[in-house]
């Protein structure tokens, strides 16, 4: 998309704004608790979770952060031009010591302190109009696969992406050497969402539980989506869609990540608290002629078992092709359990995972890796 284009979409963005709502007086704009016409929300999370693993050969523990619903701290200002019209602006931050995606494994087990801007932008909502937001924020794909599954047992999964929690662990080799490769779980399993950017996103308004969505990302890559909310009768429904094209890397994703990626999912939720959920995706590499693939499903139950709020139990399958390598499959399966505890704002969760890579080449064979973790999530 040429910078003619892009010109064109951001001034038809700000004129629909402009011209679908006048000006409110300062009285119209909301009460004043900050010393500002708008609402000031601070808010955050602690999370942290222990990992036992065996790799085939030697087993050993980690301490290391919960990643998915992160330790962060964020403000969020909120205000009214009118009754049809508000402006929002948000700032989050995301504090870590252990990433449990990245280095931290067998031979690392600890990585040091990283600190990241989740989230700076600034967005006009309109009732009639819809969502126009500016600044760093989510991707259009980033959250498809971890806010999908409808049941409780998804915390402990991740969403649909348990990989999150325990990615960094390396494959060993299925060899006399019996030696720790380069390849980690996180290399050959992971779903098409990608991380945040600095964009221009617009949001239709919800229209019988569709919207849509449309991104202009740095480095002239763009992206499209759709969503989808509903009950009907007995059952709750969830979809979502997704396309990016990528034409350059902008930061999000691995180095020479570049060519378009889409992703299809599901969730559905009876009342009787039994969910079943599942997704499939393909990723096409400007430096690769094989396409990746991803696919997972979840089946879960969430009921209130005991005083303390929510439990979600459940099982997982996942699977992909090409992700880490050509020729390299991955195959896992899993057991979760999420405990709520309402009074507290506390979230408890374990994860029990079965990894296992298959590589074309058998002299280049792997030992298949389990993890078992618990964690523990407190939000203010």
């Amino acid at each position: 998309m040429n910078l003619k284009k892009t010109l064109m979409v951001g001034a038809a963005g700000f004129a629909l704004f402009a011209f679908a709502a006048p000006v409110a007086t300062a009285a119209e704009a909301g009460s004043i608790k900050n010393g500002s016409a708008t609402d000031l929300t601070i808010y955050g999370r602690v999370s942290r979770q222990f990992m036992i693993y065996n790799d085939g050969e030697e087993s050993g523990y980690l301490n290391t952060d919960g990643f998915v619903g992160d330790t962060r701290f964020g403000f969020k200002a909120k205000g009214k031009i009118n009754e049809a019209v508000s402006v929002e602006g948000r700032l989050e931050l995301d504090f870590k010591s252990n990433d449990p995606t990245s280095d931290i494994n067998q031979n690392n087990e600890v990585e040091g302190d990283k600190y990241d801007i989740r989230h700076s932008w600034v967005s006009f909502n309109h009732k009639a109009f819809g969502k126009l937001t500016l600044g760093q924020q989510s991707t259009i794909s980033q959250g498809m696969s971890d806010g999908l599954d409808l049941g409780f047992a998804a915390l402990a999964f991740s969403g649909m992406d348990p990989s999150l929690r325990s990615g960094g662990i390396l494959f060993r080799q299925d060899d006399a050497t019996a030696a720790l490769s380069n390849t980690s779980v996180r290399d050959v399993f992971t779903t098409m969402d990608r991380g945040r950017s600095e964009a221009l996103k617009y949001q239709t308004p919800n229209i019988n539980g569709f919207s849509g969505l449309a991104a202009l990302y740095d480095s002239g890559n763009w992206g499209v989506g759709a969503e989808y909310d509903a009950k009907h009768g007995s059952l709750t429904v969830r979809g979502r869609a997704f396309y990016e094209n990528l034409s350059s890397e902008d930061g999000t994703g691995a180095s020479g990540d570049t060519g378009d990626r889409w992703q299809v999912g599901a969730s559905v939720k009876h009342d009787n608290g039994v969910s079943l959920t599942g997704l499939y995706g393909q990723r096409s590499r400007d430096d690769r002629s094989d396409n990746g693939v991803s696919y997972a499903a979840t089946l879960g139950y969430t009921a209130n078992m005991n005083t303390l709020g929510a439990t979600g139990i459940g099982v997982h399958y996942a699977g992909t092709e090409d992700i880490a390598a050509a020729g390299v499959e991955g195959q896992a399966v899993g057991l979760g359990i999420s405990q709520q505890i309402k009074n507290a704002g506390t979230n408890l969760y374990s994860q029990l995972m079965w990894w296992d890579a298959d590589v074309s080449s058998p002299s280049t064979q792997l030992e298949s890796v389990v993890t078992f973790l618990v964690g523990a999530q407190v939000k203010f």
